[in-house]
């Protein structure tokens, strides 16, 4: 007993135990029927009590939920929340000391860029910061945090958004391999599949050779003498549990031709599958449905920029997938197709919710959103033991709001994560007042900037045409892709982020630009859906 209670009783981020009674308020429970006026108890971060008539410890903390409602913690099932900007690469091997002139003639050949199912997001997590309490203002507790690179990417973990350390933020690890189906180039001694039909090439190449691995290696263990012994290899022994089919593979698909392959593999393998992405999710739902795959849908729409020439004409493409996208997950819905939500890459935690509104206006159920935002999304995870919904026995993430979650004018009055109350960021911070010559101005990014982004084939020259309106942003961004229309920009302090839509190979990609502004010059990282992260730097030119 002593032993488990060195191990399991774990007071939340180092405080004192505490029991809280959240008492009088409409509870949410989301596996079960609405609460209208119970109470929901808590001890030591796992939840103890929910009801209409529950005795309240005489030592909890009692908060007055009159006219308040109760609802579980929200999930981002796909976000780079905590990690380093430096993610797997081209590189040596994370931590990895430099290997002599003599140990790199006897090595084995690296393998391509990018490909380490090996990398793991849990041993590279940093929780804290600004971002975080975003996250969490949002009413996002819980987040899939995984690399944001390559094609064999590597292993995500679930997180809680607040702890005093990346161990105790860990709820899950690994949760899945992650599997992106973006082109990165035929750069880099062609040692890189350079299309689609490269990339899937490569990916089917790398499960036969992981099966064929784990088979010698059994062949080994069973019989070792007289047998020579294979070559360890890290990348092919952490998809060992992916080909035994203990471990997922989420795949980052966008169109309907990459949902399909991405079956058509798991199923040649006989791995377990989960999509994430699925733009076009709703073209394929007939085979969606009979496979019974869930999804991890992005609810980050694409938008018509605010300040775009209403008499420009937009290929009749984009304008479908602008309509169209608020109703996916309506579709996939009324299909019963299972999924849960992910932020896809907003700049503004804030829009989350927004976003699945308009899912909600586009036809989905506000139940079902609900469920897609927390149980759903806990059961495709693996973790609806512990998560997802407001029972007893499960960690107590919680959000208490005085409306209805989606409504625009609802505000977080109080979120618990582990059974610790957190602190919010108001929703529009108060400025002091000050004299003009006091306040520092802000900065001033208008123009046309002159970027160079580093990618593994080489240096890729862009030009931001960036238009301020005081802390929004919008303009056009052209490069080698041709040119597009930023669908949301902020500005905060001398840090700039900008999202926009760029057709790949046929196929949109969000691409998003986050950097610091120091006079005429920024500098920073542009994250590409399903394909990475890359430094970008560049100067504005004065007239």
């Amino acid at each position: 007993m002593l032993l488990c209670a060195l191990i399991f009783g774990r007071p939340g981020f180092g405080q004192t135990p505490a029991v809280y009674a959240i008492k009088d308020a409409r509870i949410v429970t989301v596996s079960g029927p609405v609460i209208p006026k119970g109470t929901v108890v808590f001890r030591d971060g796992i939840i103890t009590a929910v009801g209409e008539n529950v005795p309240i410890p005489p030592e909890a903390r009692v908060i007055e939920g009159n006219g308040l409602t109760v609802y579980p913690g929200l999930f981002d099932t796909q976000t780079d929340l905590g990690l380093p900007t430096a993610q797997p690469g081209t590189g040596p091997r994370s931590g990895a000391p430099a290997a002599t002139p003599q140990a790199q003639a006897q090595a084995q050949p690296p393998p391509p860029p990018h490909t380490q199912p090996e990398w793991s997001a849990a041993r590279h997590l940093q929780i804290g910061g600004q971002r975080f309490e975003s996250v969490r203002s949002a009413g996002i507790t819980n987040a899939l945090v995984i690399p944001s690179r390559g094609i064999f990417i590597g292993q995500s973990a679930l997180i809680n958004t607040a702890g005093d350390s990346p161990q105790r933020a860990v709820v899950k690890s690994p949760v899945a391999v992650h599997i992106g189906f973006t082109p990165m180039g035929g750069g880099l001694g062609g040692r890189f599949p350079g299309s689609l039909m490269g990339v899937f090439a490569h990916i089917r190449q790398t499960l036969l050779d992981a099966q064929h691995y784990g088979q010698h290696w059994e062949l080994y263990r069973q019989n070792p003498r007289g047998l020579p012994r294979p070559e360890y290899n890290e990348s092919l022994e952490a998809l060992q549990p992916v080909v035994r089919g203990e471990l997922p593979v989420i795949f980052h698909v966008n169109s309907e031709s990459e949902i399909r392959r991405a079956i058509r593999l798991a199923e040649e393998f006989n791995v377990r599958v989960i999509l994430s992405g699925a733009i076009e999710a709703y073209k394929a739902v007939d085979v969606l449905r009979e496979k019974r795959i869930p999804l991890l849908v992005s609810v980050n729409f694409p938008e018509r920029p605010r300040d775009a020439d209403p008499e420009a004409d937009e290929p009749l493409r984009i304008l479908r997938l602008r309509a169209e996208a608020p109703q996916n997950p309506a579709r996939l819905h009324h299909a019963g197709v299972k999924f849960a939500f992910h932020s896809g890459g907003l700049s503004n935690p804030r829009d989350y919710l927004r976003n699945v509104a308009r899912a909600i206006q586009a036809g989905l159920p506000e139940e079902v959103a609900l469920r897609a935002l927390t149980l759903h999304a806990a059961e495709i995870l693996g973790v609806a033991e512990q998560l997802g919904s407001i029972e007893v026995g499960k960690i107590a993430n919680l959000i208490i709001a005085d409306g209805d979650l989606f409504a625009e004018r609802t505000r977080i009055r109080h979120l618990f994560i582990d059974g610790r109350e957190i602190e919010l960021r108001p929703s529009e911070p108060e400025r002091p007042s000050a004299p003009p010559s006091a306040a520092a101005p802000p900065v001033a990014v208008t123009g046309a900037w002159n970027l160079t982004v580093e990618s593994p084939q080489g240096m890729v020259p862009v030009t931001a045409d960036l238009r301020q309106e005081g802390d929004a942003l919008s303009g056009t961004v052209t490069s080698p892709f041709g040119q597009s229309n930023i669908s949301s920009g902020s500005i905060s302090g001398h840090e700039v982020r900008f999202t926009l839509s760029v057709e790949i190979q046929g196929t949109p990609m969000l691409v998003t630009f986050a950097g610091r502004v120091e006079g005429d010059r920024m500098s920073g990282m542009v994250t590409v859906e399903g394909m990475g992260s890359f430094p970008f730097s560049g100067t504005r030119p004065r007239g």
